[in-house]
């Protein structure tokens, strides 16, 4: 593995923290164009991200340097004039193209090339593609490696999300859950699936509302479910406010977040929601006039879609292209609703399938295997 790595940056992070906590280099330079929000910006936050955690990097190690994003040639001459400036030894470097537009990913390649210097980029499937030159100028791809996509469960979600967010800050971090220590993983699975009150088998660090709100006890049961099954840690109760473009925060959150949580190399959103049917609600409702009714059933399903577009606007910003949003409901959605859910890949959980189904998001690997023996057995079976 290479002691330094030449990066390229964008608004995507996560093939940077991944690839990093896959090949542990010394020192990190981070390769930014001009565009504050594709790129300088995300390099800033990466570096911030990197260095507060000893663990990862450490304070000195990452470095941030401009390179045009316009000119074929002028990010060859860039890249040479880091490699000056940072006295770095080509036979120690490779350079990660996963980030960086077209034409940055493209010229960088071709210098690695010129250069002798191995490089590498991250397949979405968390495959590296490294490629390096022979002895005799050939240019060699090496087999695929595999990453493990679950480096950086460990790592405290606030942390994640503060280097992925660009429009808005954290006004609040929350609590901070994990499992008390020695408590019994099935048991709370079990303990949790019936409904218990789960607050008090949480280690909580941080702060939340003083007072215990409707939906609150939902939040605790799907976190100590998650915890149960794998899960490192989870934030609670996160707040968000909104900068304008001068950089300085709103007063008021814009957006609060029920429960965020690393997996997988994916930053996870879970929205609980805790109440009654929408049928229920409208058939509650004593009036004469069936359309009046009927007025009132359609904007209360209309209410689920908005809630719905919000999750999805907030992990955009949150996650970015590789986050995962879950929403929790006491009971089914309209149709219309799922719809919408299943194109915008949000999940859709009731509150009665709680354990079954995270279990199968979380481990779907678990579920493709057992799908598999099942049809190896019903085969043999036959014959």
């Amino acid at each position: 593995m290479s002691k330094i790595i030449l990066s390229l940056a964008s608004k995507q992070v996560w093939p940077q923290i991944l690839t990093v906590l896959h090949e542990k280099p010394e020192k990190l330079v981070l390769l930014h164009s001009e565009d504050s929000g594709e790129s300088r910006l995300p390099a800033q936050h990466l570096k911030k991200f990197f260095e507060e955690d000893t663990r990862l990097m450490g304070k000195g190690s990452v470095a941030l340097e401009k390179i045009p994003s316009d000119s074929f040639s002028g990010v060859e001459s860039a890249l040479d004039d880091v490699v000056h400036k940072h006295g770095v030894d080509l036979r120690e470097v490779s350079l990660n193209f996963t980030g960086g537009n077209k034409l940055m990913s493209n010229a960088a390649f071709r210098w690695t090339n010129r250069r002798g210097v191995p490089s590498f980029y991250l397949e979405r499937n968390n495959q590296i593609a490294k490629f390096r030159l022979t002895p005799e100028g050939e240019l060699v791809t090496l087999p695929m490696e595999k990453l493990d996509g679950h480096l950086a469960d460990g790592i405290d979600p606030i942390s994640l999300l503060r280097c992925q967010l660009e429009a808005s800050v954290v006004e609040r971090p929350g609590e901070l859950l994990a499992l008390k220590e020695g408590d019994d993983a099935e048991r709370l699975l079990k303990m949790a699936g019936n409904g218990n009150p789960m607050k008090e088998h949480l280690e909580i660090q941080g702060k939340a509302d003083p007072d215990l709100k409707e939906g609150d006890a939902l939040e605790y049961q799907v976190a100590a479910i998650l915890l149960a099954l794998g899960v490192k840690q989870v934030r609670r109760s996160l707040r968000l406010k909104a900068k304008d473009g001068n950089g300085i925060s709103s007063r008021l959150p814009h957006a609060e977040l029920d429960l965020v949580f690393s997996w997988g190399g994916k930053l996870w959103m879970v929205d609980c929601k805790d109440r009654k049917p929408v049928e229920d609600l409208a058939n509650l409702i004593t009036a004469d006039s069936r359309e009046i009714v009927e007025r009132i059933r359609k904007e209360l399903m209309t209410s689920h879609a908005k809630v719905l577009k919000e999750d999805l606007v907030a992990m955009r910003e949150m996650g970015g292209l590789m986050g995962r949003i879950v929403c929790v409901r006491k009971s089914e959605l309209p149709e219309e609703v799922q719809q919408f859910a299943r194109h915008q890949k949000i999940e859709i959980v009731r509150k009665t399938d709680l354990r079954e189904r995270f279990d199968a998001l979380l481990h779907p690997d678990k579920k493709a295997g057992a799908a598999e023996l099942e049809s190896l057995a019903g085969a043999f079976g036959k014959k």
